[in-house]
């Protein structure tokens, strides 16, 4: 039983930091780390399983959008695809990398350290007047490069992408929403790569529990995404600035 409760755990730290800009995989790493999930197929079929979760909840809370440019605005799909490429292109080359350093909590502690750069440089920005419908292709481009440096954990994907966005005109509200979409092409692609590389044994984990994590993804992703817009509307992102400093600081501690 204590593996159920510890996927429970884990399934609720995907879950929370996925959509806020905290780092999802860096956080995911350090509670395998300190929970002593040191299998790595386990942690590899886990991980697959939570990020389903995320997937399924995003795809829940963007279905309007979705519905919006699959009927009646598809230039939107194409400004995503030009936003996907850059991920999907660098993603599967920077797989070992990215074990590497899963591992290692400094490693963490530092990206996370990065992450919290990033969101105090935007942290009272309310962006321009680009709305997803109106964004040029080459400003998804480079929202889309941004997105390429949270393969690393412990770089927020959500902040990364949110960064961006605003920096490159959009509006807020466009801003959050835009990085909710592209979050559906990144988790599906990041879950594709994984489950392509695992041989499915389980790595020894009782279904129970990647049912019970995939499950608590879900429900907490749907809450961390409804923080996120409520976040950006009011520009508190310099809280989660402060959040991932103190964290990256403990995790090179602890990993030193």
């Amino acid at each position: 039983m204590e593996s159920i409760w510890e996927a429970a755990l884990l399934g609720l730290i995907q879950g929370l930091t996925e959509f806020l800009p905290v780092s999802s995989s860096g956080h995911l790493a350090l509670g395998q780390i300190l929970l002593g999930w040191e299998d790595p197929e386990a942690n590899l079929a886990f991980n697959v399983a939570v990020h389903v979760g995320s997937l399924l909840a995003v795809l829940v809370f963007v279905r309007r959008e979705i519905v919006d440019m699959l009927t009646r605005h598809p230039r939107v799909i194409v400004t995503l695809v030009v936003a996907t490429l850059p991920v999907a292109l660098v993603g599967p080359w920077a797989k070992a990398l990215v074990e590497g350093l899963s591992t290692s909590a400094l490693a963490v502690g530092i990206l996370l350290l990065c992450t919290a750069g990033i969101l105090l440089l935007v942290r009272r920005s309310d962006g321009g007047e680009q709305t997803i419908r109106t964004l040029p292709f080459g400003r998804a481009l480079m929202i889309g490069v941004a997105q390429c440096l949270a393969i690393l954990p412990g770089i927020s994907r959500s902040g990364t992408t949110l960064a961006a966005g605003l920096k490159t005109g959009l509006d807020k509200e466009s801003a959050v929403r835009f990085a909710f979409l592209m979050a559906a092409p990144a988790i599906a692609g990041a879950g594709l790569i994984m489950t392509l590389k695992g041989d499915w044994s389980n790595g020894g984990l009782p279904h129970l529990s990647l049912a019970v994590g995939t499950l608590v993804s879900f429900l907490f992703s749907l809450m961390a995404m409804k923080v996120m817009v409520a976040v950006v509307a009011r520009r508190r992102l310099g809280w989660f600035a402060a959040y991932c400093a103190l964290l990256g600081v403990a995790a090179i501690v602890f990993g030193a």
